[in-house]
């Protein structure tokens, strides 16, 4: 495949779901990869740069981080975007309305552009797993699919199962928000996090209750929003990866490990 960069310059603005300061992101033309910068520090957007999967993912070098990447990361593969230099205001990436849709639509807008060199797609040799307790998540040789399940106690979100096989992104996966049970936001801002969190930016339910009015924007909306956050962890890689990919109840870390080890995989394939 072709390795492409946006177009043009594009500037979004918005508060970060967990500190909730207002942040702004500047995307530019790149050739180098994904690379986000703040305070003059570059950040390649690779596995090995991960710092921190705790209800998000997060890159850094030193004492410089950039967190909640994943929603940008997630449309980035939706658009088919290799290279992309993303300059950061501050410490997180803006949720918008939660789900990738408002940067699919910016995106769209600008168009995108071939960078002048071909990126080859990652196909998995064998079975590539990471696993804790009953979460788990899988990559087996074969056609590109991501098919997830989760499993909630909240019967407003129970047992769900999606298969993404590469179809219309911008349809399917871009519009599904964040999800959170009630009881687990209130923790979350008892810790100090999730502090921008609202109905505006999250679908919150209580037990058997949706708590924004307009309710879900697909009976399934939660359950596409965990493939979402798959691709944008996946997209680390930086190139498509071509596997027959399964999770059940995983999680950022999981997706991130999974990457890292077909990353580490790849990388020792290519010094031999």
């Amino acid at each position: 495949m072709e390795c492409r960069t946006v177009a043009r310059e594009l500037t979004i603005e918005g508060t970060g779901i967990h500190r909730g300061e207002k942040t702004a992101l500047r995307l530019m033309p790149g050739t180098r990869g994904i690379v986000f910068i703040r305070g003059g520090r570059r950040i390649r957007a690779t596995p090995s740069n991960v710092v921190d999967t705790r209800l998000n993912t997060a890159i850094g070098e030193g004492s410089v981080l950039v967190s909640t990447i994943e929603h940008l990361m997630s449309s980035l593969y939706g658009a088919g975007i290799t290279d992309c230099e993303i300059e950061v205001s501050g410490e997180e990436v803006p949720m918008l309305d939660g789900s990738a849709l408002p940067f699919v639509r910016l995106l769209e807008e600008a168009g995108t552009s071939p960078v002048g060199r071909q990126c080859a797609p990652i196909q998995v040799p064998s079975v590539f797993r990471s696993q804790r307790g009953d979460a788990w998540i899988e990559a087996r040789p074969g056609p590109f699919s991501l098919t997830y399940e989760i499993d909630f106690p909240d019967p407003a979100i129970g047992a769900q199962r999606y298969r993404f096989n590469g179809g219309d992104y911008a349809a399917e996966i871009a519009p599904a928000r964040t999800f959170g049970r009630i009881q687990d936001v209130e923790g979350m801002q008892g810790a100090g996090l999730a502090l921008g969190g609202g109905l505006h930016n999250a679908v919150v339910v209580d037990g058997c209750r949706v708590l924004n009015p307009e309710g879900f924007r697909f009976p399934d909306e939660c359950v596409r929003h965990k493939v979402l956050d798959a691709l944008g962890d996946l997209w680390l890689l930086g190139v498509p990866l071509v596997a027959e990919i399964r999770a059940f109840k995983a999680s950022h870390t999981l997706h991130v490990d999974l990457t890292r080890q077909i990353f580490e995989a790849m990388t020792e394939e290519r010094q031999r």
